[in-house]
């Protein structure tokens, strides 16, 4: 669910700018605000000592870090920009004000958090239960109908803007597993590589 930007503004929201790369919040700090981006790709992160786990991916017109926000309780992921991003800040008791004062924003923005707990379970299924190449494709897949065409298009082909080391981060596989099994796929027909990027093809129409 995108909320109008300018609204956001009416009630208080602010620009925040962050580069590749940077946290935008940590793992078990407390939750003050509202994010929604207006450009560029964060990731949602528990980080281990051994390897990362990618909790999600967001982008452009896109919120995150709601639940604990609204429950006031710590972030049980940290947040990190994986390209230049631009987004809008919203404390807290702005967003709930806005919430109480508009319904019809209440009732959209709930209905957005029950679908997308649906769809991170069904993709959750798919990357825990798959075989390794199904659980690739799961990640890739869903990576290409959030992100804009327009943007993301090379030769009728989705072109995959993570790592293969955030691939496998997302997926539970170490690095050299996914690496192993793109260049099956890519046998397989199912994947192309050029220029070490990953492409997969949009659905004919």
């Amino acid at each position: 669910m995108k909320i109008n930007p300018d609204f956001l503004r009416d009630y208080g929201a602010v620009v925040k700018q962050f580069r590749r790369h940077e946290v935008i919040f940590q793992e078990g700090r407390v939750a003050f605000y509202y994010f929604q981006i207006e450009s560029g790709l964060v990731k949602m992160v528990n980080q281990g000592e051994d390897h990362d786990f990618i909790q999600g991916i967001f982008t452009e017109g896109e919120s995150f870090g709601e639940p604990p926000m609204l429950g006031e309780f710590p972030y049980p992921a940290s947040a990190i920009a994986i390209t230049d991003t631009h987004m809008l800040a919203l404390p807290r008791k702005h967003f709930v004000e806005m919430l109480r004062d508009h319904f019809d924003i209440h009732l959209r923005f709930t209905m957005h958090m029950c679908q997308r707990v649906l769809s991170k379970a069904e993709a959750l299924k798919t990357i825990n239960l798959g075989h390794p190449e199904e659980r690739i494709l799961a990640v890739i897949d869903l990576l290409k109908t959030k992100l804009s065409k327009e943007q993301y298009c090379q030769d009728g082909h989705f072109v995959v803007p993570v790592t293969r080391q955030e691939i496998a981060d997302m997926v539970g596989l170490r690095v050299e597993t996914v690496i192993r099994k793109v260049n099956l796929l890519e046998e397989q027909g199912k994947l192309r590589v050029s220029d070490r990027k990953i492409l997969r093809a949009y659905e004919e129409p």
